[in-house]
């Protein structure tokens, strides 16, 4: 499903010099921005949620603890695949 949408001067610019450095087409270099975009704002959720956790200092010592016992299976003797 196509979406039409309007864009700044400026966010115009900056798509047609992208478009003349790489040959992409215009869809093709809007896509790649909202995925970026897209990516960026997962991963601020993300990092705020792990920032949440964190300072749960009960949560976060279980987490160190479980963190610490599946540190040791490496050294069950077996070979990583």
């Amino acid at each position: 499903m196509a979406i039409q949408a309007k864009i700044s001067e400026k966010s115009k610019k900056v798509v047609q010099e992208i478009i003349k450095e790489t040959g992409e087409s215009q869809i093709a270099v809007i896509e790649h921005a909202v995925l970026a975009y897209h990516r960026e704002w997962r991963m601020h959720k993300i990092n705020a949620a792990y920032s949440k956790y964190r300072k749960n200092e009960q949560a976060w010592k279980e987490e160190r603890k479980e963190r610490s016992i599946l540190e040791q299976t490496s050294e069950d003797g077996f070979e990583d695949a």
